[in-house]
């Protein structure tokens, strides 16, 4: 596929943007609602400014897979790389990866996902390049879980949920090397 997904019918997918961005509004209504019936949900003004913070960045990525996806698998591994840094930051905001939330060893975790992001927009997402950066995220997860043994003795490290985040971060990464494949036999 040598054309742009976005160039193939991005205005027939205009009302499955306006879903997407109306279900991101409707998630972050959702804790206001239910303030008003139970005392077991109280946001803070933060709270509803994180997330809102959290479900733009992830809608903001999923726009720029399809706009510059070339294929179905680069699209895909765009999605998932999304996906998985948002549940990434989401998950160790709400009650920390390692230990709780305010634990500073969790800010290796955010370190990894600006890396990824920045680094992915510096080489604009080419699927070469996509390849590795994933790869490296993915085993820069449960390497910071052995780097947080040493700097938090007597922490337990989630090894079950680094896992299943770095198999994301590694199923990002073969995606991008079948757009890789896909694109050097087109």
């Amino acid at each position: 596929m040598t054309e742009r997904l976005a160039d193939t019918g991005f205005r027939i997918s205009n009302g499955w943007r306006i879903a997407g961005w109306g279900a991101a509004a409707a998630l972050l209504a959702l804790p206001a609602i239910a303030m008003q019936f139970t005392g077991e949900v109280d946001w803070t003004p933060g709270d509803f400014i994180a997330a809102a913070i959290l479900l733009i960045a992830l809608g903001t990525g999923l726009e720029i897979a399809v706009r510059v996806s070339r294929g179905k698998a680069q699209l895909v591994g765009m999605f998932i790389a999304a996906f998985t840094g948002f549940f990434t930051m989401w998950s160790n905001g709400a009650v920390g990866i390692i230990g709780n939330e305010a634990e500073p060893v969790n800010l290796g975790f955010y370190a990894l996902v600006f890396a990824a992001v920045f680094a992915s927009l510096a080489v604009w997402f080419r699927p070469r390049a996509m390849q590795w950066i994933m790869g490296l995220v993915a085993i820069g997860q449960p390497a910071h879980g052995i780097a947080a043994l040493w700097l938090m003795p007597g922490h337990a490290v989630e090894w079950g949920f680094l896992a299943v985040l770095a198999g994301l971060w590694g199923a990002a990464a073969l995606c991008f090397r079948k757009a890789c494949a896909a694109s050097s036999t087109a």
